[in-house]
C-alpha cells in the first residue's frame, strides 16, 4: 500500500515539474525572438512668445477703497495690454480678492486695514516689444511682474516632431543591434510613449519685478531669451528572424 502511494506521488511531482519546465521554455523562446530598444528625440528652438503675470495689490483703511484702487490699476493695465495683444485670446484676469491686512508691529500682529489683490496673465507674441511693454507697465501702480515664462507657439507640433525623431533613433539602434547579432529585424511588436516630455511649458525666468514704490517708471525690463529644448523618449520592441 505504501509503495503504490509513493509511486503515485512521484509521478504527480514529475508531471508538475515537466509542465513547469515547458512553460519556462516557451517564455524564454518568446523573449529570444524579440528586441526592445529605447529612442530619444530632441528639438532646440528659440522661444517666440512670453507670458507675464501682472499683480495689482493695495491696502487701505476701508475695503471699498482698496478694491477701487486695485480695479482702477487693472483697468489701466488692460488698456495698455490691448495695444500689444488680443483681449479675448491673450489676456486673462482673476477675480479681485479682498482680505484683512495685518502687519507685524513690535512683537505682535496688528490689523492695519484691508488688502485687495488682482492678477492679469498676458501672452506677448512679439518678443521685440518686451522692453516697450514692461516700460509702460512700470509707469502704472502695479505691485509686481512675476512668472515671466518663455515658450513657443508651436510647442505641440514640436513635441510630435520629437516623437518621430525618437522613433527613428530607436529603429536605427535596433537595426545596428540586429546586424551585430547577425539576425534580421522583424515587424514592430510594441511602441510606447510614456507621456513624459521636457519643456512642455517652456521655461520660467528667475527674474521678478517688484514695484514697492508704485509707478517708478524708467527703462523697460530686459531679458535675453534662452533656447528651449523639447525632448521625447519612447520604447520600441521588434521581432527578430
Amino acid at each position: 500500500m505504501t509503495s503504490k502511494f509513493t509511486s503515485s506521488l512521484f509521478l504527480g511531482a514529475l508531471a508538475l515539474s515537466t509542465a513547469t519546465l515547458f512553460s519556462c521554455g516557451n517564455g524564454n523562446s518568446e523573449s529570444k525572438n524579440r528586441i526592445r530598444v529605447g529612442g530619444e528625440g530632441k528639438i532646440r528652438v528659440m522661444p517666440d512668445q512670453v507670458t507675464l503675470t501682472i499683480n495689482a495689490s493695495f491696502s487701505k483703511p476701508k475695503m471699498a477703497e482698496a478694491v477701487r484702487e486695485t480695479q482702477a490699476t487693472v483697468d489701466t493695465v488692460m488698456h495698455i495690454l490691448e495695444k500689444f495683444g488680443k483681449k479675448n485670446e491673450d489676456i486673462k484676469t482673476s477675480s479681485i480678492s479682498a482680505n484683512k491686512d495685518y502687519q507685524y508691529v513690535g512683537s505682535t500682529y496688528k490689523f492695519v486695514g484691508f488688502q485687495a489683490e488682482q492678477t492679469v496673465d498676458f501672452v506677448l507674441h512679439d518678443l521685440n516689444k518686451f522692453s516697450e511693454l514692461t516700460a509702460k507697465l512700470l509707469e502704472t501702480k502695479i505691485s509686481s511682474i512675476s512668472q515671466i515664462q518663455f515658450n513657443h507657439s508651436k510647442a505641440d507640433s514640436l513635441l510630435r516632431e520629437a516623437d518621430l525623431i525618437a522613433y527613428d533613433d530607436a529603429l536605427k539602434s535596433a537595426n545596428k543591434l540586429a546586424n551585430r547579432a547577425n539576425v534580421k529585424l522583424g515587424e514592430l511588436l510594441f511602441l510606447s510613449n510614456d507621456g513624459s516630455a521636457s519643456n512642455t511649458n517652456g521655461y520660467t525666468s528667475g527674474e521678478r519685478i517688484d514695484t514697492y514704490n508704485k509707478a517708478f517708471g524708467g527703462q523697460g525690463f530686459k531679458i535675453a531669451p534662452e533656447v528651449i529644448e523639447f525632448k521625447r523618449n519612447i520604447t520600441t520592441e521588434f521581432g527578430i528572424k
